[in-house]
């Protein structure tokens, strides 16, 4: 799938696959569709803060890395701060 480069969606995307490769964008739609029921270009930042402790137990559950899971958690939070 392809995704404007400018949503937050996008952004999360991004930084879903540094730490999960292609599967990234799969990992966090079907999140999003299943816990928020939105579509995820609806993707917003208090969306995205009610998902991330979704995403870091699911993510924690792929790996035994707990500096993984923390830098994971952190860079999707930073995305709620700015955006970037």
């Amino acid at each position: 799938m392809v995704v404007a480069n400018d949503t937050l969606y996008s952004k999360a995307v991004m930084v879903t696959e540094e730490y999960l490769g292609p599967a990234g964008e799969r990992f966090i739609r079907r999140h999003i569709t299943t816990h928020l029921k939105i579509e995820p270009e609806a993707l917003d930042k208090n969306s995205l803060r009610s998902l991330i402790n979704w995403l870091s137990i699911t993510f924690a559950l792929l790996t035994n890395d707990a500096k993984n899971v923390a830098s994971f958690t952190r860079d999707l939070k930073l995305l709620t701060v700015n955006g970037k």
